[in-house]
């Protein structure tokens, strides 16, 4: 019998390091096939699993995106249930579905309208509470500029 338990979510984050984001996913995954489902370890592990196909290999040290196997609907699923959806879920899933939607497993569709469905209502519920993202961890460096740069385009588009 394998007495090895999962990560903690925080132990499962420090593995993350740029081009080597491998650890991270296998550790997250654990967590989510052996311990029941929660919002941080849902998010961080969508991100991987649509980076490994956003970006190269050589940035992200992730195997090849297999569409076939990506958790990501799964994932999303869970996410947008009425227990877990808020702001950051609509955020960071709306920006990705709606940026990368080739990237969510299974194809574009439905994502493309999924994306920009949740990005709508991320934009209508006001600001976001970047502490979730207040860790060095490659999710949390991503959607923190992400965000500014959102911000900046809204703050540039209200002056026109």
């Amino acid at each position: 019998m394998d007495d090895k338990k999962p990560l903690l979510l925080r132990e499962a984050i420090e593995l993350e390091r740029p081009g080597a984001l491998s650890a991270s996913r296998e550790a997250l995954l654990e967590r989510w096939h052996s311990l029941p489902p929660d919002k941080g370890t849902a998010l961080r592990l969508a991100f991987i699993e649509w980076w490994a196909c956003s970006e190269p290999a050589f940035l992200t040290g992730l195997p090849d995106y297999d569409y076939d196997l990506s958790l990501f609907p799964e994932l999303a699923a869970f996410l947008t249930s009425d227990a877990e959806i808020d702001t950051t879920v609509r955020f960071v899933l709306g920006w990705m579905s709606k940026s990368f939607p080739w990237c969510c497993g299974c194809g574009p569709s439905p994502w493309e309208s999924v994306g920009e469905k949740l990005w709508s209502e991320f934009e209508a519920s006001g600001d976001l509470d970047l502490s979730e993202f207040s860790d060095d961890s490659e999710y949390g460096v991503y959607f923190t500029h992400i965000y500014a740069s959102t911000q900046q385009k809204r703050l540039s588009d209200a002056g026109d």
